[in-house]
């Protein structure tokens, strides 16, 4: 496509020397336009883009210099150039200082006139590139600044997603850990609690064989004999009552039953258990008739009392019953040394055991409690464990009355 023509205003109040500037300039190919006073070039201004303006330095009662500011002021990319038939240094200087391109003195010599407006529209389309590119760079960089701060958005999103997937990796490395820790302990806690009573009975059973052992030694094998298949019959009914919890196919037997008289037995048979223990039985007055499995209900509460006989040196043991607000609330304190804060939630969950609480190096399956609250909540009730103000732990049961 062929170059538009430049197009440049020519100002001057002599109209001979702006009509004849105006045809020199036309004859060079240039699109001109001419005006003898300000408001005709004000007009011009206004109406056509120009790319060269040739300025008198008086014009009527205007300052050619103050057109060009204006000149400036409605088209920067114009390049003025100061025309004057009074040549004088300070005249050139102001000029150029105000923003002119250059300066010619009337009467122009031609060749000096053409190859000036020359200069001045190269200058003038190197001006408007060089301004085209500054924009293009600055959208550009714009444009990259707006991709750098998405950039640099994801990059904080994924570095932060990419900090919590660590922590939560680390989390559950943690938890795999501890878990990985509690199955090794309770595999080896389990083989000492199959060990111990299979050595018994294995010791029994070679003294019954013995052809000389005597009446009374061979009544007490007996007796270890039943009493460690009674121990080994109850910690396989454990293990298999915890495997059923853990896959969610635990059941139980619902029927009706007296809590009172449940709590009772077990406060009895509890009794015979320690002789440095005593153990106190409250019940306040009320119906206490549930739809419970009444073994299991016993297996909890037998676990509850053991724990509190097992772990405490001495000292009494306190029951209470009582109605609130259609369930009964059966709550067991002991006088030991209680369980540590951080453990209170720990110790309903398996292989955890309530070693450190007075217990002489006791051990135990350590699926009593978590076996004890899977009961309770298969009834549709509640377990916890506090400490007691005065020391000691306090164990509650919250079960349902029948409606």
């Amino acid at each position: 496509m062929a170059e538009a023509a430049a197009r440049i205003m020519v100002v001057d109040d002599e109209e001979s020397v702006a009509v004849t500037m105006q045809a020199v300039l036309e004859q060079e190919g240039y699109r001109v336009w001419s005006a003898t006073t300000a408001p005709q070039a004000r007009r011009l201004l206004k109406r056509e883009r120009l790319d060269v303006a040739l300025l008198d330095l008086r014009i009527e009662d205007t300052d050619g210099i103050e057109l060009m500011r204006e000149l400036l002021g409605e088209q920067p990319d114009c390049v003025p150039i100061m025309l004057t038939g009074y040549a004088s240094l300070e005249s050139a200087v102001r000029a150029i200082r105000e923003g002119a391109y250059d300066y010619l003195v009337k009467p122009c010599d031609l060749d000096e006139l053409k190859l000036t407006i020359a200069r001045a529209v190269e200058r003038g389309q190197l001006v408007r590139t060089l301004n085209e590119r500054v924009a293009e760079l600055e959208e550009a960089n714009a444009r990259i600044r707006s991709f750098a701060e998405e950039l640099q958005g994801r990059v904080d999103r994924a570095t932060a997603d990419l900090s919590q997937k660590v922590e939560e990796l680390s989390e559950a490395k943690t938890r795999l850990e501890e878990e990985q820790h509690q199955r090794e302990e309770f595999i080896s806690m389990i083989a000492h609690e199959l060990a111990q009573p299979l050595t018994n009975i294995s010791t029994s059973a070679q003294l019954l064989a013995r052809t000389r052992t005597t009446e009374e030694t061979k009544e007490r094998a007996r007796a270890t004999i039943l009493s460690e298949t009674r121990r080994l019959t109850r910690l396989v009914q454990d293990l298999f009552d915890a495997t059923r919890l853990a896959a969610g196919r635990f059941e139980v037997r619902p029927s009706d039953c007296d809590l009172a008289e449940i709590v009772r037995e077990r406060v009895e048979a509890a009794r015979g258990q320690s002789e440095r223990h005593r153990l106190h039985l409250e019940v306040e007055e009320g119906v206490f008739a549930a739809r419970c499995d009444r073994d299991r209900i016993a297996q909890v509460l037998s676990n509850i009392l053991t724990n509190a006989i097992k772990y405490t040196p001495g000292g009494a043991v306190r029951v209470r019953l009582q109605p609130e607000d259609g369930r009964a609330l059966i709550r067991v304190v002991d006088e030991g040394p209680g369980i540590p804060d951080d453990r209170l939630e720990a110790i309903f969950q398996p292989h955890v055991r309530l070693v450190g609480r007075g217990d002489g190096g006791k051990k135990g399956s350590g699926l009593g409690l978590y076996i004890a609250r899977g009961i309770v909540e298969a009834h549709g009730g509640r377990i916890w464990a506090e400490n007691a103000e005065g020391g000691g732990a306090v164990f509650t049961i919250s079960l349902p009355l029948a409606g």
